[in-house]
């Protein structure tokens, strides 16, 4: 039986904590106006088994990726965990669930902490190197445009 693994990233970035986590937090209607080269499109879906759950296209290490989640967001600590369920990640893994924390630094600054937590499919399987990448571009992507308005 495979055992759960975590991997973590820290990104500095020069957006203050707040508009950062507001506007990752509102992802169908900016994250992909912000990063329009990683995120191809974000749909929410409807209904009341559906609450909260969203289909992404994405671009992945220079393929599209599908991905179905749900979220937890908190807003007292600027973070939410992703628990993705279905698309091409899950071919992969068993179970893969992302957090994003944005923590406030000082002069309107701050890092973006993703971790992962995953367990592999079987032993050929791949660490998350091609998410933390996407995640790294991603977080100074969405820094750049920020930065522009």
């Amino acid at each position: 039986m495979a055992q759960m693994a975590k991997s973590m990233i820290e990104v500095e970035i020069n957006v203050s904590a707040d508009k950062m986590f507001q506007a990752i937090k509102a992802t169908s209607r900016s994250v992909p106006k912000l990063s329009p080269e990683k995120i191809l499109s974000v749909e929410e879906q409807t209904g009341d088994d559906c609450k909260g759950t969203k289909n992404w296209t994405l671009s992945v290490d220079g393929k599209v990726e599908k991905m179905k989640e749900r979220v937890e967001i908190d807003e007292e600590n600027k973070s939410m965990t992703v628990f993705v369920f279905d698309g091409d990640v899950m071919e992969n893994y068993s179970s893969f669930k992302c957090n994003l924390q944005i923590i406030p630094k000082l002069h309107g600054r701050s890092i973006a902490k993703w971790s992962w937590e995953y367990e592999k499919l079987n032993s050929d399987s791949p660490a998350p190197n091609k998410y933390m990448d996407f995640a790294a571009y991603l977080t100074k992507d969405i820094e750049t445009n920020l930065l522009k308005t």
